[in-house]
């Protein structure tokens, strides 16, 4: 009778480890699944600007052209499917603000609120692109980064590039918030 009841006590203590190793195991492969969703989220975020500075080359203009805005440095991005083409809008949005948030379109994107087709899914990430001057001095050949909103280069000053924060905040474990922030400085160097 002891020896039947110590075995079951060591099968039971197996059985026991290797569901909270299983339980933990999901755990880490959901928490791992929402971290590369996230990174790639802020990854497109600098992509998408990256490409339309290059579209700008390519069609001849200013490299910086419907990347900046005046009134403010923050971007979200959109993507319109029947063209196929992204455009940026600006406005005083944080990643935690709702119109920054992602739907899940039926096709697999991940689209704006407004851009949203019929069917779309809510989702845990929100993304913003905060995207900066970088100002370089033309005597001393030093740079820095104009993050005001409204503010540009000096007169002493040329405008070189664009410094942008591709931020995806997503809902983590127990609920708290957990933020992605990708950084890329991109030059007029053609």
């Amino acid at each position: 009778m002891i020896e039947g009841m110590l075995a079951m006590t060591i099968i039971i203590t197996a059985v026991s480890s290797s569901l909270a190793l299983v339980q933990s195991s999901i755990t880490a492969s959901r928490i791992s699944g929402a971290q590369v969703v996230a990174a790639n989220l802020a990854r497109e975020g600098i992509e998408v600007v990256r490409a339309k500075r290059d579209s700008n080359w390519l069609a001849g203009g200013s490299f910086q052209a419907g990347l900046t805005d005046p009134a403010s440095k923050i971007a979200r991005l959109g993507l319109d499917p029947a063209t196929a083409t992204w455009s940026l809008s600006f406005g005083s949005w944080t990643v935690d603000s709702p119109e920054a948030q992602l739907r899940l379109a039926p096709t697999g994107l991940f689209v704006r609120p407004e851009d949203a087709p019929t069917g779309s899914a809510n989702t845990p990430y929100s993304r913003v692109v905060e995207i900066d001057f970088i100002c370089r001095n033309q005597g001393t050949g030093v740079e820095r980064i104009e993050a005001t909103a409204g503010m540009t280069c000096t007169s002493a000053e040329t405008l070189v590039g664009l410094a942008l924060k591709s931020s995806v905040s997503y809902a983590g474990t127990g609920g708290f918030k957990r933020t992605v922030t990708l950084e890329e400085r991109l030059y007029d160097w053609r």
